[in-house]
């Protein structure tokens, strides 16, 4: 017994000795084991977050009250194409289905482009008929019916995000990223729900502990509400707005690169099946009554029924409108960019435009947004380009190709047909963001990407109420 108690005391007397090291005075202080250095690490950080937390949670919360503020007191048309967008919903207020191109119960919904939103087949402008229908029994007119369907997306959106940020705190940060997401959700228009549903999608993906991610990992044998549910989102999100095609592509790669880690193919694929089945009836009866022509058939009815100008015969004309079919007029892609400044208006819609893009904030907001944007990119893309495992980088590569897909979209839209450097056309590379920040995040950087998301937050919330909204509620 003395035996072992004497090399009872002298391993600990040996570990002691491990554990503690000279100061230059001379004083003995005892240093932590590396777990314990790594929990004290996590301990600080932790506290370093909760603030950072709290502040974006509550620029979440005034983001809300802001959205639903413009909605109400903003003029409607106030913003670009509402009546246009209103007129396709109110269409489906009293119809089931798409109408043929040209269709005449449709007249009212054609610009002077001689085109509609109704041809498009997308399916927000029936949730728009379906919501007018619905504000009409209760007496609420059909446009402040639409607009509070937006705003109930966007309260729905932060609700969610709320709820999984318990489990990841930059999720509170995404929403508050520019203030022109905010500004989508409070008008008619038929970017926010795809932009909801790309967000959710993702950040359902994202979260390791989600019913889809359990079904395709092979923790849930069958599957459950919940991936039914994420197969519904993508379906809906194949019938939306066609730059979302790329967001759509971008979750079947997502699907694929979690399905390699997991071998898995067939769950993933259950996915695409059910958004097909979703998807699918809409579009073939969008293209049966339109005899599988549609595009032409818009193209002829554009030729039909559009202002003189605007003609498709016309465009290269000397009386056509200036910034329709650039590259037809010989103008090359470099001055759609520099000349046009393609790039400073997209950037500028991107992160803070209103009205029909003439409120411009001062030039310091957006020199702000340029060097927070950088910063923040920077804290989350340097450490997997430095370090980070194939995989991750794998999945940089990814977001990266999608986004150069984005930007390649719309400023090809911008030569080709209509020039319109409109911010709003980039939006889906933000949830693709996210997921990439959500799967690849450099824990240690994290107080460093929330106080960076926070300044972001604070520029949005100066920009949208003091200019978007001190601006468009005056003329209410």
């Amino acid at each position: 017994m003395e035996r072992d108690d004497t090399s009872a005391t002298a391993a600990q007397s040996l570990s002691l000795e491990t554990h503690e090291v000279y100061e230059a005075r001379g004083a003995l202080r005892p240093t932590r084991a590396p777990g314990a250095i790594g929990r004290s690490l996590s301990v600080r950080v932790a506290a370093a977050q909760r603030p950072l937390a709290v502040v974006l949670l509550l620029q979440l919360a005034v983001s809300v009250v802001l959205v639903a503020l413009m909605a109400a007191r903003s003029p409607i048309n106030a913003h670009p194409d509402e009546t246009l967008h209103l007129d396709a919903g109110r269409y489906f207020v009293d119809h089931w289905l798409p109408p043929p191109v040209g269709a005449p119960d449709a007249a009212a919904a054609y610009s002077k482009y001689g085109r509609s939103y109704v041809d498009e087949g997308d399916i927000v402008y029936w949730l728009f008929g379906a919501a007018a229908a619905l504000g009409e029994s209760l007496g609420l007119a059909s446009p402040f019916a639409m607009r509070w369907f937006q705003v109930s997306l966007y309260c729905g959106l932060a609700a969610w995000t709320i709820v999984r940020a318990r489990q990841f705190t930059p999720a509170w940060a995404f929403l508050v990223l520019t203030p022109q997401v905010w500004y989508v959700f409070s008008y008619i228009n038929g970017d926010a729900l795809p932009f909801a549903l790309l967000t959710v999608l993702l950040m359902e993906l994202s979260w390791p502990d989600s019913p889809v991610r359990a079904f395709l990992s092979g923790a849930d044998a069958r599957p459950t509400a919940g991936v039914f549910v994420v197969g519904g989102l993508l379906g809906l999100l194949a019938l939306s707005k066609l730059n979302y095609m790329i967001g759509v592509l971008f979750v079947v790669g997502v699907l694929a690169w979690l399905g390699y880690e997991t071998r898995h193919w067939k769950r993933a694929a259950l996915l695409v099946v059910i958004a097909a089945v979703v998807a699918s009836p809409w579009m073939t009866y969008h293209g049966w009554v339109n005899d599988f022509r549609t595009g032409e058939k818009i193209f002829e009815h554009a030729e039909k029924v559009a202002a003189p100008e605007m003609k498709p015969s016309a465009q290269t004309g000397p009386n056509s409108f200036r910034y329709m079919a650039l590259r037809a007029k010989g103008v090359p892609l470099w001055d759609v960019l520099t000349t046009l400044n393609w790039v400073g208006l997209s950037f500028r819609s991107f992160c803070g435009l209103y009205g029909w893009m003439s409120i411009v904030a001062v030039p310091w907001f957006y020199r702000a947004f340029a060097v927070l944007y950088v910063v923040l990119l920077a804290i989350l893309i340097l450490p997997v380009v430095v370090r980070g495992s194939r995989r991750t980088r794998s999945l940089l590569i990814g977001v990266g190709v999608c986004a150069a897909l984005v930007l390649t979209q719309s400023v090809y839209r911008s030569w080709v047909y209509d020039f319109q450097g409109q911010g709003r056309y980039l939006f889906p590379i933000l949830p693709m963001l996210f997921f990439f920040w959500r799967q690849c995040e450099a824990p240690a950087l994290r107080v460093a990407a929330l106080f960076v998301s926070a300044l972001v937050g604070t520029d949005a919330l100066l920009s949208f109420a003091l200019i978007g909204l001190g601006s468009l509620a005056r003329h209410a």
